[in-house]
């Protein structure tokens, strides 16, 4: 179970985008290397919802990145996923 959210368990988000139809919204995922041991495993948590995402159709971009879950990791890739999110979606 996630830390903190006692009811909600790993996998519940991802299990919404199986069984959901499909929306026209596109997703930037990124993930750290070094996330595999905060809060239940991030890392092959993204894998995972990634692999959903994309077998289900959407517009994915996804990213890893040597580093942790902390602000100095991911601010310069804030861009990236504004540009990625920017745009029609199909």
């Amino acid at each position: 179970m996630a830390r903190g959210f006692p009811e909600l368990h790993w996998g519940w988000l991802i299990r919404q985008f199986v069984t959901t139809p499909k929306l026209p919204i596109r997703f930037y995922l990124e993930a750290g290397l070094f996330e595999t041991n905060t809060h239940g495993d991030i890392l092959p948590q993204n894998r995972r919802l990634r692999d959903v995402l994309e077998a289900k159709g959407y517009s994915v971009v996804y990213s890893e990145f040597a580093g942790g879950h902390a602000y100095e990791n991911w601010r310069d890739s804030l861009a990236d996923g504004l540009i990625a999110l920017a745009g029609r979606v199909e």
